[in-house]
């Protein structure tokens, strides 16, 4: 971080100024890395609403889901491999849905934030030529599907609303520009990206 700070006005917007105070209140605060700092304030409860610019959202509690309908709905058809990963999900939903209600005894109502995630599987995006489609009915790697089909599931599961992007061009919009995601102009409190290697 200190040699990346000023690669992007998004640091200092946060108030990230080259100091070590500021970067541990930079990862705590706004990308959640480090533990929140004992010393700084945090009297504000999880409910309260936030104001960003010129909207006001409440932050929604995650519950936990059992059913993988619209999950099945966002993955898409169209390619073997996400038939591949449907058929995965479908096969281990009954698996998933015991852990969840496992977890969702043992966490006794605790209160989770509902967060907006967007997945981008850069493996399957047309502009990384999609090596893997083609190559599910005859015995190719089935690994990479297998863990974005768990990991998707897992994400869906724990209450959180996803949006799953297969194209480049789905990544066109605010806050996708720079290194570091504008949480006041990003669709998404959380960005996961694959590339090809």
């Amino acid at each position: 971080m200190r040699a990346r700070w000023t690669s992007d006005p998004c640091y200092a917007f946060y108030g990230v100024d080259g100091s070590d105070c500021s970067f541990l209140i930079y990862l705590s605060e706004v990308e959640w890395f480090c533990p929140p700092l004992a010393w700084r304030n945090h009297s504000s409860p999880p409910t309260v609403h936030t104001h960003t610019h010129q909207t006001t959202t409440t932050k929604r509690q995650a519950a936990f889901r059992t059913d993988l309908s619209s999950l099945l709905d966002l993955v898409g058809t169209g390619k073997e491999s996400l038939s591949f990963m449907k058929r995965r999900m479908r096969r281990l939903a009954s698996q998933w849905g015991t852990a969840a209600q496992r977890l969702h005894a043992k966490l006794r109502q605790r209160w989770r934030e509902q967060k907006k995630i967007l997945v981008h599987v850069g493996f399957l995006t047309e502009e990384s030529g999609d090596v893997f489609s083609p190559k599910v009915l005859k015995g190719g790697p089935l690994g990479e599907m297998v863990q974005w089909a768990d990991i998707l599931t897992a994400l869906h599961v724990l209450g959180h609303n996803l949006k799953i992007s297969m194209s480049v061009k789905e990544l066109q919009g605010p806050g996708s520009e720079g290194l570091v995601v504008n949480r006041f102009q990003a669709p998404a409190d959380m960005a996961s990206a694959a590339e090809t290697r």
